[in-house]
């Protein structure tokens, strides 16, 4: 694990660091980038790294299941173009998770994205195997009111539970008595257990940004804790 104290405070991204993304979404290029990768790893993978170790700090801090190692909780720039029709070497964004291991666990974490004008986090599960998803739904079948409850008390605080617009077109196998129950055939199709939540480039160019993530995986905490206890054999 990367030394957390070594590393200062977020300092927020300052406005280079979006002019940028922008230039690059226009010249996405290795000639382009090349001469400029000091002002990538100056300007967006320091302030990211810094951001990282300062919110792991401060989950720590509050006592909250989630942390974050500077070098291995970014996501590189590089774009992986192997099995891609699309050749772009570079991602137009900068982006870094939370989980409970830190080192990019899928199952349960809070993420941040840093694009001019679409910056978020989000918190939950994204494409989580269907072994780990199977005790979920079968938590949900058994006992739907506590997980109707769960989904109101997320939507009270802001953010609905969604799964992207992507789910089953059918029943998953081994709940088909469930089909007729339209509420709850609906849920057990998703496939994905999402929150998300919008940000301001104005609010990633403040140190106080670091506190906006705390305040994310605290409010998404309810649905992180019911999904590993019921795929993770918790009470």
């Amino acid at each position: 694990m990367t030394d957390l104290m070594a590393y200062p405070p977020f300092p927020g991204f300052r406005d280079e660091a979006f002019d940028f993304l922008r230039k690059l979404e226009d010249n996405n290029d290795r000639d382009w980038f090349k001469p400029r990768k000091e002002t990538y790893v100056d300007e967006l993978r320091g302030p990211l790294e810094c951001l990282i170790a300062d919110v792991a700090r401060r989950l720590h801090d509050a006592g909250l299941p989630l942390t974050g190692d500077p070098k291995k909780s970014r996501f590189r720039i590089y774009r992986d173009t192997r099995f891609s029709e699309d050749k772009r070497p570079y991602k137009t964004n900068v982006g870094c998770v939370f989980d409970r291991s830190g080192s990019k666990d899928k199952n349960g974490v809070i993420y941040v994205h840093v694009e001019p004008g679409a910056s978020f986090m989000a918190g939950g599960f994204y494409r989580p195997e269907v072994k780990y998803l199977r005790p979920v739904r079968e938590r949900i079948a058994s006992s739907p009111a506590v997980f109707f409850e769960l989904l109101a008390r997320m939507e009270e605080c802001g953010l609905p539970v969604h799964s992207r617009d992507d789910t089953l077109t059918g029943m998953p196998r081994g709940f088909s008595q469930y089909k007729d129950d339209e509420e709850v055939a609906n849920v057990l199709r998703w496939k994905h257990y999402l929150v998300t939540r919008d940000v301001s480039d104005d609010d990633l160019q403040t140190p106080a940004f670091a506190e906006q993530v705390v305040a994310m995986a605290e409010d998404a905490r309810p649905l992180l804790e019911f999904v590993w206890d019921a795929a993770e054999g918790g009470a």
